[in-house]
């Protein structure tokens, strides 16, 4: 006669000769197998597996996957369809998260929602970080934690774990490099196109490359000399284009008939059948100025060294720190230049003051000392 089997623990009972979880949470079943028939293995099996589903229940998100709601996160931050960008965030903005979140890929596809804890978050910040600047890495994790927001707004779970180490990453900024004079010179004596015009108006303003791109004509104010501009983010900002010889600058610009662009393409550009991409002709917005910028100061490179003159590649954005930097160096004032650059916080603009001398700094922050 064969024996009878040991009594099964509680959360556990007996189908055939294997052992199963028998509990309930929130009022829904749980019967897994614990692949044994021993009940001392059982009891620390189904006290393990009570634990991972209460987590997930209540603290992490159920059995969701990673990747479900992150295809969810992408349709709430693109928006409504259209020709038109409608989604939570720029689309630049937007397009650098998924660049981001496919890079940790690798080490969150197929993680359940509820996996994605501090000890991950910390794995993904070493090996990254033994690739990548940090700045990158808090790129990355900025990505991540946008998916993690969206995840805690529909209870799917109860935090976001990316945000202490967002705090923890420590971005090292670089100091800021000065393009030099002759440089620039160079860049707008042989940049093809509107390279040239484009390169002057943000030395001559401080305003962004991407909201000089999208500036209109009819966005100038003429008798008040102002240019009103969409910014970062899509801040709506007034530039005055009276300092430095702005809007002499800004006045003189060649328009072409039809198009509302400042600044436009000079040449027709071409693409192949299967291209997805559209050709663009002559008057069109600038497209891609990033790359394009940097290929024409490769073929100034080209040009310089062929002919035996030093010259010394800068990106565009530095022609913005220039500006502010020269308008201290001039006396201008800080606050000013706060709202010239579109600061948020002064403390953002008194970085610029390093670059210019104590005498400048108190001038610049209490104006000229009075003379007896």
């Amino acid at each position: 006669m064969a024996g009878r089997k040991p009594k099964a623990p509680p959360g556990t009972q007996w189908r055939g000769n294997v052992l199963y979880s028998e509990f309930q949470v929130k009022g829904k079943p749980i019967r897994v197998t614990l692949k044994t028939d021993d009940p001392r293995v059982a009891k620390a099996a189904v006290e393990k597996l009570r634990k991972q589903v209460l987590a997930e229940t209540y603290h992490g998100g159920g059995p969701r996957m990673f990747i479900d709601v992150l295809a969810e996160w992408k349709a709430f931050m693109i928006g409504k369809p259209g020709d038109r960008w409608d989604g939570q965030v720029g689309k630049k903005t937007y397009t650098r998260y998924c660049v981001s979140l496919l890079q940790i890929a690798p080490f969150v596809e197929n993680k359940k929602l509820s996996e994605i804890d501090g000890q991950l978050i910390g794995r993904i910040v070493r090996v990254r970080g033994a690739e990548v600047t940090k700045a990158t890495v808090k790129r990355d994790l900025s990505a991540l934690s946008s998916v993690m927001n969206y995840a805690v707004a529909h209870e799917y779970r109860e935090s976001n774990p990316v945000l202490p180490w967002l705090k923890t990453v420590k971005e090292r900024r670089d100091p800021i490099v000065e393009p030099r004079d002759e440089d620039i010179a160079l860049v707008v004596e042989h940049a093809r196109g509107m390279w040239p015009q484009l390169v002057l108006a943000a030395l001559k303003t401080g305003i962004r490359e991407d909201a000089l791109i999208r500036s209109q004509r009819d966005w100038i104010n003429h008798e008040r000399k102002e240019i009103t501009v969409v910014d970062k983010g899509n801040k709506v900002r007034v530039v005055d284009l009276k300092p430095m010889g702005g809007y002499e600058l800004f006045a003189s610009l060649p328009a072409f008939a039809g198009k509302p662009w400042l600044f436009w393409r000079t040449e027709d550009k071409r693409v192949r059948k299967d291209s997805k991409r559209e050709a663009s002709t002559v008057g069109d917005k600038i497209e891609d100025p990033g790359p394009t910028f940097v290929r024409e100061t490769r073929r100034v490179e080209a040009w310089a060294k062929a002919n035996g003159i030093e010259f010394r590649r800068f990106t565009f954005h530095t022609l913005r720190h220039k500006h502010a930097i020269v308008w201290l160096r001039n006396g201008g004032n800080i606050y000013e230049l706060q709202q010239r650059l579109g600061h948020s916080s002064i403390k953002q603009t008194e970085e610029y003051l390093k670059y210019v001398t104590g005498e400048q700094q108190r001038e610049n922050t209490h104006g000229k000392r009075k003379t007896a």
